[in-house]
């Protein structure tokens, strides 16, 4: 079911945007740690106090500011921040759709199946791009967290070990990113249409996300949005693995990789 032929060229093709987004998230998580380690337990005790601004941070971030803040607590809203997610997912998706629609798009996924191998190999081998890149960038954040506590002192230790359990969450997140993006390039033969439907729903989950605390009817459809089930800043303070979350997200997976292969595998390639 793997050609490492058709994986390696599919790596190779999107290593440039991967190996970029990775550094970015590198330095932009070492930065966000300089700045929570010089001022972020001050600003926090200090929006506390105004119930308005502290609503619209703890939305924004994620965070519970009026329960137990630690630095730990603080460092895990980066997994969850626009910017890594953004990069993470922009490079994701791309990759995703670039096999399927994007490959119909060029004109040249009749040459790219007319090799000696089955639709499933190459459907399969070309994914290892998407998922290559969902381990590196998810592994990301906690390799800036790891330099950020090279790099500046802490007066309250920061323990790496508590950033394992988001890290495999966010891992988990990102392959269920790029299996839906994957499908989807499955479905639509043009790949702007691919990405497009794809950042709406991330866009939608992102909106759910936000409302939750503000409408109560938000909270009967919250399991529709992908960022239900991740919540690393809950992880790191209750200090617990998020099991369901990642079983949600594995099943999401499978049901959206499936789907793909399916469509695949009997879809009308037109010739160029």
């Amino acid at each position: 079911m793997l050609n490492l032929s058709i994986a390696k060229k599919s790596i190779h093709e999107s290593l440039a945007s991967i190996c970029l987004a990775a550094v970015g998230t590198v330095v932009f998580v070492t930065l966000f740690i300089w700045a929570m380690l010089e001022m972020g337990i001050e600003i926090m005790e200090f929006v506390s106090q105004i119930s308005f601004v502290r609503k619209i941070l703890e939305v924004s971030l994620g965070i519970d500011v009026t329960g137990n803040l630690s630095i730990n607590v603080l460092i895990a809203v980066c997994f969850t921040h626009a910017v890594v997610l953004t990069l993470a997912w922009t490079v994701i998706v791309a990759t995703a759709t670039r096999i399927t629609a994007g490959e119909l798009e060029r004109g040249t996924a009749d040459f790219l199946l007319s090799l000696p191998v089955r639709r499933s190999t190459v459907y399969c081998s070309a994914s290892a791009a998407w998922l290559w890149a969902s381990v590196v960038l998810a592994a990301s954040p906690l390799i800036g967290i790891g330099l950020g506590t090279l790099l500046f002192e802490s007066q309250e230790p920061i323990l790496l070990g508590q950033f394992v359990a988001p890290t495999v969450n966010s891992l988990f997140l990102n392959i269920c990113v790029g299996s839906l993006a994957c499908m989807f390039g499955c479905i639509f033969n043009r790949r702007s249409l691919a990405v497009g439907v794809t950042v709406s729903i991330i866009l939608t989950s992102t909106i759910i996300n936000f409302l939750e605390p503000f409408l109560s009817v938000i909270g009967n459809i919250r399991f529709l949005s992908l960022l239900h089930y991740f919540r690393p800043v809950e992880v790191v303070r209750d200090g617990q693995w998020p099991h369901e979350a990642i079983l949600c997200l594995l099943v999401l997976t499978l049901i959206f990789f499936s789907i793909g292969l399916h469509i695949y595998v009997r879809k009308d390639i037109p010739s160029v």
